[in-house]
């Protein structure tokens, strides 16, 4: 605005001027000189400003060849879709910038300094639990459930079962097993109620002994043999023999020992036993609700805003972001890929971007366009105008001395 001021400020100074020598009159050289100056300085300036105006308005109401830009809109659109898409944003002209750049060490500044690995995670994060959340409990358990039953009923649990057993027998599970049964049993007769219960089986057993003879009430009472004292010999009998066994090293222990040991081998080979087992687990199969077990365990542990395995899948997440900063095979490799990707998707979807500068410029009206153009090169063109008259003035006043030495030389 401030170039279009001095652009009209220098056309009314040539008008003034040409003006002022005018009714100035006389024949001075200095006053023809400025006359012939300012007449053409008026005439370039206002030749300059009808061009410079023609291009985006009808200057004076004449339509003739002017509103150059309104006219010809969808020639000027054609043009500038057909530059912009086939030369300026050619793929070749887009590859040529992108294969400059390093992608892959733009990815790793921005994992590792721009908060780029904890957007990753969360990213990650966030996508698969919205995943698993949407995830329809009932219809998966319902696909996985026959697949789950014929698993468990195609697994032979019965020779499982049996093997353990077997393995419980080997001499030193059967060694474990018997000392941890042995040491319960010490606890188990240490306490308050088994001590009561022993104590009640005495007394029963005592009266029994006694019956109707009043010589075995009369033995026991003189030995002072009364319940607590037989509970008592009991206990010390009973502490005596499970210490004994536990110390491995009675013959006891060895007859305990080799018994479990011979046990657990007779039922691993126990066919019936097999069988009972087999039946056991069809059966449990059977009436088994694998399917609702299935829509609990998914709705209980899979989903969930912490369910047990996001850890896992941070640690994963982490450990790829890790060695991919850490590979320069990697990174190459990705800064390939991502080139070859980007030239790919260019060269299969280039023509969207003709399309694309098009809807853009036609959002555009023709008034907004010839505003939006005439705004970017207002300057330029009003010192076209400033130029026009300068150049005008030189020309009129270097024609005016042509002359007057013309003139002087020939005697004209």
């Amino acid at each position: 605005m401030q170039k279009k001021n001095k652009a009209n400020l220098a056309l009314g100074i040539s008008a003034a001027g040409f003006l002022g020598t005018f009714a100035a009159g006389g024949s001075s050289f200095a006053v023809g000189l400025f006359h012939h100056g300012f007449l053409a300085a008026t005439i370039g300036g206002l030749a300059d400003w009808f061009a410079v105006t023609a291009l985006f308005h009808k200057p004076l109401g004449i339509s003739y060849r002017t509103d150059v830009l309104r006219r010809n809109r969808q020639r000027l659109m054609d043009a500038i879709v057909t530059f912009a898409s086939e030369d300026l944003l050619s793929t070749q002209n887009i590859m040529s910038v992108i294969r400059t750049q390093d992608t892959a060490g733009l990815l790793v500044d921005y994992l590792e300094h721009r908060g780029g690995r904890e957007g990753v995670v969360e990213v990650v994060d966030a996508v698969v639990l919205k995943i698993v959340n949407d995830l329809d409990s009932k219809s998966i358990a319902k696909e996985l459930a026959p697949a789950v039953r014929e698993g468990l009923g195609g697994l032979a649990l019965e020779n499982i079962l049996l093997e353990l057993v077997r393995m419980l027998g080997e001499e030193r599970h059967a060694k474990r097993i018997l000392h941890s049964v042995l040491s319960i049993g010490e606890q188990v007769l240490a306490s308050p109620a088994m001590q009561q219960v022993l104590l009640d089986n005495i007394k029963v057993l005592r009266k029994e002994y006694e019956g109707e003879s009043a010589g075995r009430a009369f033995v026991l009472s003189a030995l002072g043999l009364d319940d607590k004292e037989l509970l008592n010999i009991f206990n010390e009998k009973a502490r005596q023999g499970l210490s004994g066994l536990l110390s491995e090293q009675t013959e006891s222990y060895g007859r305990l020992k080799a018994g479990f040991e011979s046990m657990a081998v007779a039922f691993s080979r126990d066919e019936s036993l097999r069988h009972v087992l087999a039946a056991w687990k069809e059966h449990c199969l059977q009436e088994v609700n694998i399917e609702g077990l299935l829509e609990r365990w998914i709705d209980t542990s899979l989903k969930g805003e912490n369910p047990f395995w996001l850890p896992s899948l941070h640690a994963f997440v982490e450990k790829r972001i890790d060695d991919f900063v850490a590979s320069k095979a990697w990174q190459h490799r990705f800064d390939k890929l991502m080139k070859d990707f980007l030239e790919s998707e260019l060269t299969k979807h280039h023509e969207l971007i003709p399309g694309l500068i098009r809807e853009r410029l036609d959002e555009f009206s023709d008034d907004d366009l010839v505003h939006f153009v005439e705004d970017k090169v207002q300057d330029d063109l009003q010192m076209i105008r400033i130029n026009g008259s300068i150049v005008g003035s030189l020309v009129g006043m270097g024609l005016y001395l042509l002359v007057w030495a013309a003139e002087r030389v020939w005697g004209i």
